[in-house]
């Protein structure tokens, strides 16, 4: 009885292995194929603007910094 038991968790570990592992390499060959046929479009990239919000929240804080010093 025990070793109906233990022979059967061997086989259930042994084809959840299996299945993970074969889920690995389909998983890798899927990407494969999608970066192969359907790559990723390149964006021009713009260079980065300072927002006008940046300016208010640098002087907020240089201005807690100053009244913190004194």
């Amino acid at each position: 009885m025990i070793g109906q038991g233990l022979t059967l968790m061997v086989v259930g570990m042994a084809v959840v292995f299996i299945l993970l592992v074969l889920l690995v390499y389909v998983m890798k060959l899927l990407s494969f194929v999608v970066n192969r046929f359907f790559p990723d479009k390149e964006e021009e990239v713009q260079p980065k603007t300072q927002r006008a919000g940046e300016a208010d929240i640098l002087a907020a804080i240089a201005s807690a910094a100053a009244y913190h010093n004194s």
